[in-house]
């Protein structure tokens, strides 16, 4: 992207953060979670910060209550009791509420509530701990970002020191119908008091994130909400993992897609999950090392977060994705949900500059071997450089790009390029 577009994108998106509502916040407030939990979380999310905070009883969840909020908040106390006061009926709407596209954070306890090792918990985040004994004590430890997630820690001279209380040792864990999780933070120092392993905790995850239907889930095992200091990454987590409007124009469309993260996520050469782009550990079959890429399952992705459908796993398994996403935008079952084909680069480029979502694909003739699919930008090129080069996508692929010209993104399709197809959707 050019350095002017970058400036110009930047204060729209800017704009829209400031513009938009207050991020509506449900906090669990009854069993299991200590007024001072509650207050301390109150205490970071004031109003003045573009919060408004509500406590929720375990009632007021059961019946339904969370549809009215952007994100639910779980403070630290005693997953148990919060589990058991919550009972199933109440921890199944909250499981809707984030398959719909809420927001889960917890901290502490609500690390250990959200794990899918426990049968008495959520189960919407794929972590388990490395042991039964949780009673590691209560004191400073040191924590340190993850690489790619320096951000989270801006204004921090690398690391941090913050408040623990028996939070979870997390590691993955074997529920592979749930997506892995990214570290955000890693543990730099340990607490193992009361007879707890030593060892295990140093250079374990400190803080993760992952999505779980829709929405997204955010568990730190230590309390930055209640270390001085830390509030803007409290307030980031939360800001992050609430549920997103979905977008209406073009810069909230290109917020939310640059905050997908594709040059860092989706990469070649690793199996990933299709709505993260977080690598899911499983080994590749012999031969597929190297040209392992994931245009499709970014594209159904950023699709998908955007309120839009388009052919997507399960429906259709990720391995030649693109050529079967293709055929399902060229015919009746696109136009059915509402895509339409463009006649030409041109027509992309000013779709997409309108607030439009747009694709180009390809399908490869070999019907064994992969096609490609982008997300067409907005732009002002010239009909002329639209010919020599096509309009600006973002992709994952061999080269996974924020911004690259179409025909160098498409390079590994030359040879067919002719034959690719621009197609274009309402945002809802």
């Amino acid at each position: 992207m050019k350095p002017l577009l970058v400036i110009l994108w930047c204060l729209s998106f800017a704009g829209w953060i400031s513009a938009r509502e207050p991020v509506r916040v449900a906090v669990y407030a009854d069993r299991g979670a200590p007024d001072s939990s509650v207050e301390a979380l109150e205490k970071v999310l004031d109003g003045e910060s573009g919060f408004a905070v509500t406590r929720l009883k375990a009632a007021a969840i059961c019946a339904g209550a969370l549809s009215a909020f952007d994100a639910v908040i779980v403070p630290g106390g005693s997953a148990h009791a919060v589990a058991e006061t919550l009972g199933e009926g109440g921890l199944e709407k909250v499981r809707t509420f984030v398959t719909e596209g809420g927001g889960y954070v917890g901290f502490c306890s609500g690390a250990y509530l959200a794990c899918s090792g426990f049968s008495w918990g959520l189960g919407i985040l794929r972590a388990s701990t490395v042991s039964p004994l949780w009673r590691r004590g209560r004191g400073s430890v040191e924590v340190g970002p993850a690489e790619g997630a320096e951000r989270w820690f801006e204004g921090l001279s690398g690391k941090a020191s913050i408040h623990y209380a028996n939070g979870p040792v997390l590691q993955p864990d074997s529920a592979k119908s749930l997506p892995p999780y990214e570290v955000l933070a890693w543990y730099q120092s340990e607490l193992a008091e009361n007879g707890t392993p030593v060892g295990v905790m140093t250079g374990s995850p400190a803080m993760v994130r992952s999505r779980f239907g829709r929405g997204a889930v955010f568990v730190s095992s230590p309390h930055p909400e209640k270390t001085p200091g830390l509030e803007a990454l409290v307030r980031r987590a939360v800001r992050e993992t609430a549920r997103q409007p979905l977008p209406k124009d073009t810069a909230t469309l290109w917020g939310l897609l640059e905050g997908m993260e594709v040059e860092r996520l989706w990469k070649p050469g690793v199996i990933v999950d299709w709505r993260t782009g977080f690598p899911t550990g499983r080994e590749l079959k012999p031969g597929d090392r190297g040209n392992h890429t994931h245009c499709s399952q970014f594209v159904a992705a950023a699709c998908e977060r955007a309120g839009v459908y388009i052919l997507r796993p399960p429906e259709h398994p990720a391995v030649l994705l693109a050529n079967a996403q293709f055929e399902w935008l060229s015919d009746e079952r696109g136009a059915a949900a509402g895509w339409g084909r463009l006649a030409d680069a041109a027509a992309a480029q000013e779709s997409a500059s309108a607030g439009k979502l747009v694709v180009a694909a390809v399908r490869n003739p070999d019907s064994a071997k992969p096609g490609h699919i982008a997300l067409v930008r907005p732009g002002a090129k010239s009909r002329k450089l639209l010919e020599e080069e096509g309009p600006d996508v973002m992709q994952a692929g061999s080269k996974n790009r924020n911004a690259i010209p179409l025909r160098k993104g498409f390079s590994n399709h030359l040879a067919y390029l002719e034959t690719a197809g621009f197609f274009v959707h309402e945002l809802p």
